[in-house]
């Protein structure tokens, strides 16, 4: 698998549960991948820190 096919299954995996030929094709690619793997652990990042804000900030508007 190419990288640029891996990204985009990578983001693809955020909005949507991947078939198991895909998602074996992917953790394969992963494993070999140092640059994908760290895509993936970014956008991981990116996601959590993105629902902390979300949760925090609700939880500032539900003190008002």
């Amino acid at each position: 698998m190419m990288c640029e096919n891996a990204t985009k299954l990578a983001s693809d995996e955020l909005d949507r549960r991947l078939s198991i030929g895909e998602t074996l094709r992917l953790r394969l690619h992963l494993f070999g991948c140092d640059a994908c793997s760290g895509f993936v652990r970014q956008i991981g990042m990116m996601r959590k820190a993105t629902r902390r804000y979300v949760a925090t900030d609700a939880s500032d508007k539900g003190d008002r």
